[in-house]
C-alpha cells in the first residue's frame, strides 16, 4: 500500500492524468477574439462630377462620403450613397487663408453668428440623409473660436457629429466640439495631398499602420482618378491586415452613444440624424 501511494503521488509533481484533464479543459474554453483595427475612410468633394462620384459609390465600404452643398449632383449621389450603405456627410465650405473660392454655402469670418447658423442649416438641409459634417478647406475659419462655437451648437441641436479635417495645425474646431459635448473626430492621414498613385498607396499604408497601432485611424481622400484606382485595388485586401472599414457615425455611436445613455448626457436628440427646426440659442457671448 505504501509503495502504491509513493508511485501515484510525489510532492511537487502533478499526476499525469490531472495535468491532462486541466489541459483539455483549457483547450475547450472559447478563445478570446481579437478586435479588428478600424479605419474610417472619408472621401471629400463629392457633388460636382457625376462620373467620379458614381465611381466613388462603387468602392467597397462602408465609406463616409462628404458632399459639397448646392452642387449639381450632390443630392442624387447622396441618395444613392445612403441606399448603398455608405455614411452621408456634409462637406461644409469654410474660409481659408489662401482665399481660394469656397463655392456655394461658404462660411466666412465676415459673417454674423446668425448668418453662420442660417448658412450652415441651409447646407445641411441640401444634403439628404446627412449624419455628420467635416470642413472643406477652413484653414482660416477653424481657427476662429467664435465661429466654431456657433457651428458646434447648430450641429448639436441637429444631432450631427463633426470631423475636423485639420487643414491647419491651429484648428480649434474639435476643441469647441468637445466643449459643446458634440461627438467628434479628427483627421489623422490625408491620402492624396499628392495625387500620385505611389504616394497615395504609401499614405494608405500609413493609415493602416496607425489603425493597427492605435485601434482606429481617420483618413481623408478625394475622388481623384488616381485615388479611386488605388482604393479599388487596395480596399478589398484590408481584411488581410485585420482592418475593418467603419462608418464614422457607427464608431461614434458605439463609443459615445451607447444605448442612448450618452445621448441624454450630451443633450442629443434620440433621433440624432433627423433635422428639426429649433429656436436659435443666444451664442453671441461665451458663458
Amino acid at each position: 500500500m505504501m509503495a502504491l501511494q509513493h508511485t501515484l503521488y510525489r510532492p511537487g509533481i502533478m499526476p499525469g492524468f490531472l495535468f491532462l484533464l486541466i489541459l483539455l479543459t483549457l483547450l475547450a474554453l472559447p478563445r478570446p477574439v481579437l478586435a479588428q483595427a478600424q479605419l474610417i475612410l472619408i472621401i471629400d468633394d463629392i457633388g460636382n462630377n457625376r462620373s467620379l462620384g458614381q465611381q466613388t459609390l462603387e468602392l467597397p465600404g462602408p465609406l463616409n462620403l462628404a458632399f459639397l452643398p448646392h452642387t449639381p449632383f450632390a443630392r442624387s449621389l447622396a441618395e444613392q450613397a445612403h441606399q448603398s450603405g455608405h455614411t452621408v456627410m456634409l462637406h461644409a465650405p469654410m474660409a481659408n487663408k489662401t482665399h481660394a473660392k469656397l463655392g456655394p454655402g461658404g462660411l466666412t469670418a465676415e459673417m454674423t453668428p446668425q448668418q453662420w447658423r442660417d448658412t450652415l442649416l441651409d447646407n445641411i438641409q441640401a444634403i439628404p440623409y446627412v449624419t455628420g459634417i467635416n470642413n472643406h478647406m477652413g484653414s482660416q475659419l477653424t481657427e476662429n473660436s467664435a465661429a466654431m462655437m456657433v457651428v458646434m451648437q447648430v450641429l448639436k441641436q441637429q444631432g450631427l457629429f463633426f470631423v475636423d479635417s485639420l487643414t491647419t495645425a491651429n484648428s480649434v474646431a474639435q476643441r469647441e466640439a468637445l466643449k459643446a459635448g458634440l461627438p467628434s473626430l479628427k483627421r489623422h492621414i490625408f491620402l492624396d495631398h499628392v495625387a500620385e498613385e505611389d504616394i497615395i498607396r504609401q499614405q494608405l499604408q500609413k493609415a493602416i499602420q496607425r489603425a493597427q497601432q492605435r485601434g482606429i485611424a481617420v483618413a481623408i481622400g478625394h475622388p481623384y482618378p488616381e485615388t479611386l484606382k488605388v482604393l479599388q485595388q487596395e480596399l478589398t485586401a484590408l481584411s488581410q491586415h485585420q482592418i475593418e472599414l467603419v462608418s464614422a457615425g457607427d464608431y461614434l455611436q458605439n463609443t459615445l452613444w451607447r444605448d442612448g445613455r450618452d445621448s441624454a448626457r450630451y443633450g442629443i436628440a434620440p433621433s440624432k440624424y433627423q433635422l428639426q427646426p429649433f429656436d436659435y440659442p443666444s451664442l453671441e457671448a461665451r458663458p
